[in-house]
């Protein structure tokens, strides 16, 4: 879609955090009107086409910016991005017609690249007592790629488990002291990858112990080790409960010898239950797996032996059930497409299998811990996603890692060679600051509390100063009518098990919603 300068200039009164959302929704909008170029007059038109002529009214005199106090009210085809669902089908297939994200949330405006550094360095001196606080340690090797994964940097070679275990020592050691860091109890460590597992189990254990001598941590802290089958034997096992850690989390993904070793997973379902046995058995730790549906090959007879294996044949405190997301480019996306392999699941036919999980896993009294995480024991809390979907602290270590802290995303250096040299110049290596909305305090708790099946819009309204049940009624009523929400009374929705599958299409239409009506001057 072509833009003119004038419209260019004209739209950078958008807030930058906004300005992809109000992208999106005005070009939407020139292709239904056979637009072909956007210009000043037509952002006009779709201004007040899309995003109509009515502002929120903040109850916060603080931060109401003089809108009118009406409900904004625009019939429902007009707006952009997906805000309602389909009527009159079956809400758990065919609300929507794909998932819009991963994750919800609203995004941020980046600092300057040379501003980065500057921003840590000032914030992380600033004592931080939020009630939830984190660590987040990246390990950016893996001994193979998993064609599925997103996530892979970097392939294990000779010497680079010491070399990079040495150097997060040290980086360990220039925050433990900052102001933002001991100024509260840390609540949870989470040592994720890439494959954590792939280090040596020496580095491994003198990792976690500096984790655990230098960080003020809880006396409850989830302390949270990734890994994969295939090289976490034993003697990891034991080096890394030494160390400290007493959270397990290991990507099965599926039990299935073929459906897992043809997405690029090395262990056959003996050896994945061979080691799980031998890991419960040693009683020193939560230990979860994740398994995904959808895979490639991976039918609902396979989906339903996985889960029975995991219910039945295994003794393991908890388990993530993940869709399958393809990303474009990735090696399963080119796998498909040349024929490698045979697509995998469709929307209505995941949707059918994340049916199937939630029954089974219910009957087999596991419990609820948000839409995709069930815990079998008490040990298994799942700590450190939960404070992250809430918008936690959290303090970001190694290349490639990402965190938060006062209102702002870091991200550090992804490239290895720039990372060591940065850490051992002493430098904290951030490359990526990013300024989060004014209004993500409100976002996060809509997202946290959608993944756990209800939102309070009355207390959550009144928290952060709006009329939050006025402001989102359009999609509300409509949700409710689509079969996606109930309302239970004094603010209160509840999700359907058709809306416990779509929340994040959901939560990310909330968000939208109050972003377009809260910054409409274009």
């Amino acid at each position: 879609m072509k833009w003119t300068e004038e419209a260019k200039k004209a739209f950078e009164a958008v807030p930058p955090f906004v300005r992809p959302v109000a992208k999106k929704g005005v070009e939407a909008y020139a292709r239904s009107m056979g637009q072909k170029i956007i210009t000043p007059e037509f952002l006009k038109d779709a201004k007040k086409n899309l995003m109509g002529r009515h502002g929120i009214k903040s109850t916060d005199s603080s931060v109401n910016r003089e809108e009118p106090d009406r409900k904004a009210t625009v019939p429902t085809h007009q707006y952009p991005n997906g805000f309602f669902a389909g009527e009159g089908v079956d809400p758990l297939k065919y609300a929507f017609d794909r998932k819009i994200s991963v994750h919800a949330g609203a995004g941020g405006q980046p600092l300057p690249a040379e501003e980065a550094l500057p921003a840590w360095q000032a914030l992380c001196n600033k004592p931080d007592s939020s009630p939830r606080r984190t660590v987040y340690i990246h390990i950016p090797f893996c001994q193979s790629r998993c064609l599925y994964c997103g996530f892979f940097m970097h392939t294990l070679r000779q010497g680079d488990s010491n070399r990079y275990t040495d150097a997060l020592l040290k980086e360990i050691e220039q925050v433990s002291g900052l102001s933002a860091v001991i100024s509260h109890p840390i609540h949870a460590v989470y040592l994720g990858g890439g494959t954590p597992t792939a280090l040596d189990a020496g580095d491994l254990q003198r990792l976690i112990e500096a984790v655990c001598r230098l960080f003020p941590l809880a006396d409850d802290c989830e302390i949270t080790l990734e890994g994969r089958v295939a090289d976490f034997g034993q003697d990891k096992m034991q080096a890394c409960m030494v160390g400290g850690a007493n959270r397990f989390s290991i990507g099965v993904q599926s039990f299935n010898t073929k459906v897992r070793q043809d997405v690029g997973r090395i262990a056959d379902r003996a050896e994945i239950l061979k080691m799980l046995t031998t890991l419960t058995d040693l009683d020193n730790g939560a230990v979860i797996i994740d398994l995904i549906y959808g895979l490639p090959g991976q039918t609902m007879v396979i989906w339903e032996d996985d889960l029975r294996t995991l219910i039945e044949e295994t003794r393991l405190d908890g388990a993530d059930l993940y869709q399958l997301n393809v990303f474009k480019g990735s090696p399963l996306s080119r796998a498909v497409d040349q024929g490698k392999l045979p697509s995998p699941a469709d929307i209505p036919t995941q949707a059918e299998m994340f049916l199937k999980g939630r029954k089974m896993m219910t009957a087999a009294r596991f419990r609820r811990l948000s839409m995709s995480h069930w815990g079998r024991t008490p040990r298994e809390r799942n700590r450190y996603n939960k404070f992250i979907r809430y918008g936690a602290t959290c303090i970001p270590l190694g290349c490639g890692a990402g965190g938060r802290l006062h209102g702002h995303y870091f991200f550090q250096e992804g490239n290895l060679k720039t990372y060591y040299k940065r850490v051992n110049a002493g430098e904290k290596p951030v490359a990526t600051a990013i300024l989060l909305p004014a209004y993500s305090p409100l976002f996060r708790n809509l997202v946290g509390q959608m993944e756990n099946g209800r939102v309070n819009l009355a207390v959550l309204g009144k928290k952060h100063g709006f009329d939050l049940e006025a402001v989102f009624s359009p999609l509300l009523e409509q949700w409710e009518r689509a079969g996606l929400i109930r309302s239970l009374g004094e603010g209160w929705i509840e999700l359907t098990v058709a809306g416990e599958f779509w929340n994040v299409n959901l939560a990310q239409a909330l968000i939208d919603y109050f972003q377009h009506y809260r910054f409409s001057d274009i």
